[in-house]
């Protein structure tokens, strides 16, 4: 059995492979054992070993060598795909949230909302500015900062900078129904008169509030409208 295969397609590669000869046309001719070869290398390639040291490993590779090889890959493999799948869920909630926004509008609702455990990441006092130098001088950032849903809570005085987490929690939001709007800001001074808004909207409906009205910052929704911010504002009702 032998393979014809035209000599630019191997020209100058890194291997062993020796073909048994060269005819008029200036086509190699392999053999069953270079074909063998060849299937190696493509292998090895698919399991990204550099090109430089696919020589060494069909040369001077033992199976335990190959072994830990293949271990290597797979466990990078494994980190890819999970790694993808982080981003097919952070694309579906971004989606998601973006159709509920676009047909819910800017009107107050309830949903229900499972329990969050919440890390403080770092206070603020009432009234001190919310800058960049914040953010840096608090480093590091929660992982991946502008993906999550960053919780404002007012506690004691101060105003806490909380994010979502699997860990030991410093704050932990009940589960229950939820009073909430979406808000789409410039100024911070928008928010401020949401917040009061929301304030006469709960009086004036004679809604029994659980909890302090809770500020959430979703970020990765400011890129439907580069110009605004996109919060929603929350409070635990009956």
């Amino acid at each position: 059995m032998y393979l014809y295969i035209n000599c630019d397609i191997l020209k100058k590669r890194e291997s062993s492979i020796h073909h048994s000869h060269t005819e008029e046309n200036q086509y190699r001719m392999y053999g069953l054992h270079e074909i063998y070869q060849l299937s190696h290398i493509l292998l090895l390639r698919k399991l990204n070993v550099p090109v430089g040291q696919i020589q060494e490993c069909m040369t001077s590779y033992a199976a335990d060598d190959y072994n830990q090889l293949l271990e290597h890959s797979l466990q990078k493999v494994q980190a890819e795909i999970a790694n993808l799948k982080m981003h097919e869920q952070f694309i579906h909630k971004v989606l998601e949230e973006y159709n509920n926004r676009t047909q819910q509008g800017d009107e107050y609702q309830v949903k229900r909302l499972g329990p969050r455990h919440l890390k403080l990441w770092f206070a603020l006092e009432n009234g001190q500015e919310f800058t960049a130098g914040n953010l840096f001088e608090h480093r590091p950032a929660p992982p991946r900062l502008f993906e999550n849903d960053l919780h404002y809570l007012s506690d004691a005085g101060q105003l806490k900078l909380c994010y979502e987490t699997a860990d030991v929690a410093d704050y932990i939001l009940e589960e229950g129904n939820y009073l909430y709007k979406h808000l789409s800001v410039i100024e911070e001074p928008e928010i401020d008169y949401e917040i009061k808004q929301m304030e006469r909207y709960v009086a004036h409906h004679q809604y029994n509030c659980q909890s302090k009205i809770i500020l959430v910052e979703t970020s990765y929704l400011s890129m439907f409208d580069n110009n605004k911010l996109q919060y929603e504002i929350q409070v635990k009702v009956e």
